[in-house]
């Protein structure tokens, strides 16, 4: 710089909008910033379901959904504006603060680096409200020309949608470039707000993805959440660590958690810190946890500790640094010194059952073990009780790739008889064998909806309740074993029985039952954003309805056809099912992009939508009807003994494997009438088979 130009330099006033793109970088850096401000709000508003919705990582669309308290109307105009919040009012309310947000920064900072659409509704309200923002204000919308909130449909609770994250700031967006390292990020983080959060169920996945990565009820225990994001083996070594009210003198302090002893092993730590509900970073505590695990463990070794902290609001400062994941508190000594002493404790009467030495505070003279705890050694797992397999391993021919095959409405397949549902509630079973080789109607003309479909947020109570159901009726017992277990092969596919492995025991499963419960509940999380198969030619309604009923029937076959002609709009809006003004089905859901639907059980489709079938005049009736009968559609055949090919039951296998039973493992929750009426039943175990086998 010239020596002149230093003259001429003068101090002044930046412009509002260049501070508040300043402020907005210390406090977005990336998604997962944007994801924890905002799964906070919602944890503030009294939400008990929290989903979040990512494209890219966050980067191109950020959605997270709750149904806590909405917000008030006439706040909307002030909700993205700098320093409003409606947490505080005076900086002494700063010292009874319970609330996560309460700078009133959060929503400014995203709205001055994204563009945000909020749809709002509170109980007793008429209706929903949208509203758009831009740089912190008001922002009209297409198709409207007005900046003032939009009523619109809605659910109680509230819908943030970000677009577009660091559109404006090129140099941040450039420096994330990886969507994929940004959704782990908020996958991590959104894993330690649902281990922590008690009566809050928590969901994360990615746009065009019918399997959320995480998807947790409120119904599970701490243990149980801890089980399904890091697995079993990090919950067999747990131990409770708890340090009741008055055990140290702070008042009104007191902590409780899981660590792990020292037989926990994994590829790296896990240190998870709440205080007073708050996720933070404690260095000093985390180098207190690292010191005290090091005197156990060998070098490289890892740890898992999860820890909530209770104090009183006046002890703790959280207004140290805006992004709040920084705080500091009173007797921090004390604290820290009471948590090393219980996690020491918790340590030597787990490492009684260890041949490790424990290091002292001179790294060249390891304590020298007793005679009685040289002769001691860790507990023998007998042959009888090991486990050999791992349900995380995948099968090699997995590695290899197959030509999809599909099944058709092939004309012969007309006359073939039917079996409807029982009683019991089980799928109807189609006993018309498939067509050689699988082989049919959904091959090059088919082609699936793209992901850049706009994902349509679930608006509906009655679609709430049928979810909400699901959950009540969860059989816990044979949930965890469908998601712990490993797959061993196709015992009978004329009976649809397949046979699985978890831990000691073998089990045989109905995989046909578990289908039906698997599609019907993709057709609840998926609701009104399934994909589409399209079908060229398309196919008169009249020949598929010919099917569906006999000539008897025919009354029925015409008044489901009027139905149909009536109702399509709102087929083809909530179940991709498209029919045109002509009268010609043209496309059915796609519910899974790597299975498609057995065609020839379209007319039984027809049927089962029927007005003499479903209830069309009572919402929940007939969306659950219909979601029903497509989870039917896509259940795989019962093969027939008398015409089927071996490569059909080959294909059968495949599809079993490769799409089925990770699809059970990874998502289905197991009703308890599964379990009741033995589609899941043991038929083996290992300490059984030795006692019978070991002296053969």
């Amino acid at each position: 710089m010239k020596e002149d130009e230093y003259q001429t330099r003068r101090i002044r006033p930046l412009n509002p909008a260049v501070v508040n793109k300043i402020a907005a970088g210390e406090i977005i850096e990336r998604p997962e910033n944007a994801v924890k401000e905002l799964l906070e709000n919602a944890l503030d508003a009294g939400s008990t379901s929290i989903e979040v919705l990512l494209k890219d990582g966050g980067l191109k669309l950020l959605q997270i959904s709750d149904n806590g308290a909405g917000i008030h109307y006439d706040d909307l105009p002030y909700l993205c504006q700098r320093f409003s919040t409606s947490k505080l009012e005076k900086f002494e309310d700063l010292q009874q603060i319970q609330t996560f947000g309460f700078r009133g920064e959060a929503l400014a900072s995203i709205s001055h680096v994204a563009k945000v659409t909020i749809t709002t509704k509170r109980e007793g309200d008429l209706h929903a409200w949208r509203a758009f923002y831009v740089d912190g204000k008001l922002a009209p919308a297409a198709p409207h020309n007005t900046s003032a909130p939009q009523p619109c449909a809605g659910k109680q609770g509230t819908v943030i949608t970000v677009e577009e994250l660091f559109y404006n700031v090129p140099g941040r967006k450039a420096a994330l470039k990886h969507g994929s390292e940004e959704y782990r990020r908020v996958l991590n983080l959104m894993q330690k707000y649902a281990i922590h959060s008690e009566m809050v169920s928590f969901s994360c996945k990615k746009v065009g993805e019918t399997v959320a990565s995480i998807s947790l009820s409120s119904r599970l225990s701490t243990k149980d959440k801890i089980r399904h994001v890091y697995g079993t083996l990090a919950v067999k070594h747990l131990r409770v660590l708890k340090i009741p009210e008055g055990a140290i003198n702070v008042e009104s302090f007191h902590a409780d958690g899981l660590v792990s002893s020292a037989d926990y092993e994994d590829k790296k730590s896990i240190f998870i810190v709440f205080i007073n509900n708050r996720l933070v970073e404690s260095i000093e505590l985390k180098n207190a946890v690292d010191e005290t695990y090091s005197k156990f463990l060998h070098k490289g070794a890892s740890y898992f500790v999860y820890l909530s902290l209770s104090m009183k609001p006046e002890q703790l400062d959280v207004n140290v640094h805006p992004s709040k994941r920084i705080v500091h508190f009173l007797y921090d000594h004390e604290i820290i010194g009471a948590i090393s002493d219980k996690l020491v404790e918790l340590l030597e009467n787990t490492d009684e059952q260890r041949s490790y030495s424990m290091q002292t505070t001179i790294p060249s003279i390891t304590m020298v073990k007793t005679p009685e705890l040289l002769t001691q050694k860790n507990k023998k797992i007998y042959e009888n009780n090991m486990v050999r397999t791992d349900p995380r391993e995948q099968s090699i021919k997995a590695m290899f790739s197959s030509p999809k095959k599909t099944a058709t409405l092939n004309s012969n397949k007309q006359n073939s008889p039917t079996k409807e549902m029982g009683n019991e509630g089980t799928p109807a079973e189609p006993l018309m064998h498939p067509s050689p080789s699988f082989e049919g109607a959904l091959e090059e003309d088919a082609r699936e909806k793209s992901e850049d479909q706009t994902v349509i947020p679930c608006e509906l109570e009655s679609i709430r309740q049928l979810q909400n159901e699901v959950l009540n009726s969860m059989h816990l017992l044979a949930t965890n074993i469908l998601s712990e277990h490993k797959y061993v092969g196709l015992v009978c596919p004329y009976k649809r029985i397949a046979a699985i492995q978890h831990n000691i025991g073998l089990y045989l499963v109905d995989y046909g039952k578990l289908a039906y419960f698997l599609f019907y509940q993709i057709c609840l999380s998926e609701f009104a954003n399934y994909g589409k198969i399209y079908m060229n030619p398309p196919i008169p309604l009249d020949k598929i309805l010919a099917i569906s009923f006999t000539n008897e029937d025919h009354e029925f076959s015409e008044k489901t056809r009027k139905l149909l002609m009536a109702r399509r709009d709102m087929l083809n809006e909530y179940f991709s099912v498209d029919i045109s003004a002509e009268g010609f089905l043209s496309a059915v859901p796609c519910l899974s992009k790597g299975y498609k639907p057995f065609l020839n059980r379209l007319p039984l489709f027809l049927k089962d939508i029927a007005p003499n079938r479903i209830d069309w005049l009572d919402e929940r009736s007939c969306l659950e009807g219909v979601m029903k009968a497509l989870a039917k559609l896509y259940v795989p055949l019962r093969l027939s003994p008398e015409n089927t090919a071996s490569e059909d039951i080959l294909y059968m296998e495949r599809i079993l494997e490769e799409f089925f039973f990770p699809e059970f493992r990874r998502r289905l929750i197991c009703p308890k009438e599964l379990f009741e009426q033995m589609a899941i039943f043991q038929v083996a175990s290992l300490p059984r088979l030795y006692t019978v086998f070991e002296r053969c």
